[in-house]
């Protein structure tokens, strides 16, 4: 048995497959989880600790961490490695139409960079994670050793984080008088092993997404331990915008599998997400939309996230067709040194707090719309051929609920294409790993 995921078939559901492949090569349980883990531990979190008292966070740095980038790599070559031991054809259903658009327009738009050689780099990183993603699947031997696997680096993820904030407060606990970032708003908030209180609310919904995963495929007492623990953890943070999110992310892919329709699922999964997306972006756009939102929200800046949408917006459409170039924009001494001093605050934010916007600036318009039909519609049509019957197996839920909780927060923070965030990582694994169920059938344990 060769990986999690068995089977190629054409035209019948996953649980009616013969299982008759052989593997090309194999590799011993604890190669597969040691590489398996280290890969998601990456994810997850690679540069701990950071000191936000160095004042070289403050600094304009298109380099990127030389720490970061030899960790990928070697975290990359290891992952070819064992695709070519047990068969690199096991990608085969990651060529589709949509993924092949996305990838060939995103290449064309490297040449239409306004800084071709930056956008090359940090691509280069992109590519890694994504191939490293597509792998994960495949080098896991079951569904079984998936969850304990992750469980595994779940435990030592949450773990650090509470042992960071215990023996390590001034680099685990926001601090007025040490950070550098100018927030005394988040003053005794926590982020344990991680740079910053969203990062750490990000990870933490990642956290209580796998523990509900292990519960249902490993260990009912080892999930909620990790559920609990991930709970109380982004409660000390106070990331409002996941904790806001995460009820609709844990109950809206289980209430799918009470449906069958497939139009009926992506309307209780894109619905809310859409109405978000209108509500938040519109504020800025369409005046009616902002003042019926005075009445009912405390903040219609949204933490003033609609100064940078208007200023990624007045970008985007300075070059609507292709964009800035991947990575081109932000954290550029362009884009932070070459507005009026009135806008400084916004142009050093190192994202435009905005998914979709984002795009647009990387990748330009028609990027948006490839992005929507390879990371929206495909995996709606991939969860509708694993599952539609109704009941949705303890795997794809758990790749629906990552795959939501990327699309509902992109209404409030860039995760996609940004290789250094957790929730990118995973979102490309869900990604992965649906059309991968759409494709073979799974091997339980």
């Amino acid at each position: 048995m060769a990986s999690a995921f068995e089977v190629p078939s054409k035209g019948r559901a996953p649980s009616d497959r013969p299982a008759f492949a052989k593997a090309r090569g194999d590799m011993p349980d604890a190669l597969r989880m040691c590489l398996g883990g280290a890969c998601i531990l990456a994810f997850w979190n690679h540069a701990p600790l950071a000191d936000l008292s160095d004042r070289n966070i403050l600094e304009t740095s298109t380099a990127g961490s030389w720490t970061t980038q030899v960790l990928f790599l070697v975290l990359g070559f290891s992952m070819a490695a064992a695709l070519r031991q047990l068969g690199i054809e096991k990608l085969r259903p990651l060529l589709t139409w949509p993924l092949i658009a996305l990838a060939s327009w995103m290449g064309l738009t490297l040449l239409t960079s306004v800084e071709p050689l930056l956008s090359i780099r940090r691509i280069l990183l992109f590519v890694i994670v994504t191939m490293i993603a597509a792998g994960i699947p495949v080098v896991m031997r079951s569904v079984r050793q998936f969850a304990l696997t992750l469980a595994i680096v779940a435990m030592i993820i949450v773990i650090s984080s509470y042992l960071a904030v215990a023996f390590l407060p001034q680099l685990a606990i926001h601090s007025a008088d040490f950070d550098l970032l100018n927030e005394p708003e988040h003053e005794g908030l926590w982020r344990g092993i991680f740079a910053h209180k969203n990062e750490a609310g990000g990870a933490m919904a990642l956290m209580i997404l796998t523990g509900l995963f292990v519960a249902s495929a490993l260990s009912r007492v080892w999930g909620i331990t990790i559920v609990l623990l991930a709970a109380v953890f982004l409660a000390a943070a106070n990331s409002k915008s996941v904790t806001a999110l995460l009820p609709f992310i844990v109950l809206a892919p289980s209430l799918c599998s009470l449906v069958r329709n497939g139009w009926l699922r992506a309307a209780i999964l894109i619905g809310p997400t859409t109405a978000v997306s209108l509500f938040s972006l519109g504020s800025v756009f369409f005046p009616p939309i902002r003042d019926g939102l005075v009445g009912i929200l405390p903040d219609t800046s949204f933490t003033g996230r609609t100064e940078i949408w208007e200023f990624a917006a007045s970008h985007i459409v300075e070059r609507p067709l292709f964009g800035w170039g991947f990575g081109a924009f932000w954290g550029t001494e362009r884009t932070k040194f070459g507005t009026s001093d009135a806008l400084s605050w916004v142009t050093k934010t190192s994202q435009a707090h905005n998914t979709y916007l984002d795009v647009c600036l990387l990748i330009g318009l028609p990027g948006l719309l490839m992005v929507l039909a390879a990371f929206v519609v495909a995996p709606l049509r991939d969860l509708q051929r694993i599952a539609p019957a109704g009941r949705i197996d303890p795997m794809t839920l758990y790749f629906v609920r990552l795959w939501l909780l990327a699309l509902t927060g992109g209404s409030f923070e860039s995760v996609l294409f940004t290789p250094s965030s957790s929730i990118c990582c995973m979102f490309m694994l869900a990604i992965f790993g649906l059309r991968y169920r759409a494709s073979y059938r799974t091997v339980p344990g």
